[in-house]
């Protein structure tokens, strides 16, 4: 399989290792959320509400630098 295939996509060290750590920040997030949710009787909704729109704007961010750094480099 080579990596002119369509879907397949080639990434330096660098590029992945900032992948990865972006997504587990927003990942912590959301497992925070979600702890949030399951351990409280009484919702902080004001938290919920910003981490989740936090959480969108970043992956918005993400999706962007992604096809970039992707398409580019192939």
């Amino acid at each position: 399989m080579n990596n002119t295939q369509k879907g397949v996509k080639t990434i330096s060290g660098w590029h992945r290792d900032f992948f990865v750590s972006f997504l587990r920040s927003q990942l912590a997030t959301l497992q925070n959320v979600l702890a949030e949710i399951e351990n409280s009787d009484r919702l902080e909704g004001d938290y919920v509400e910003e981490s989740l729109k936090r959480v969108e704007k970043e992956l918005h961010r993400f999706r962007r630098l992604y096809r970039n750094i992707c398409y580019r480099n192939n």
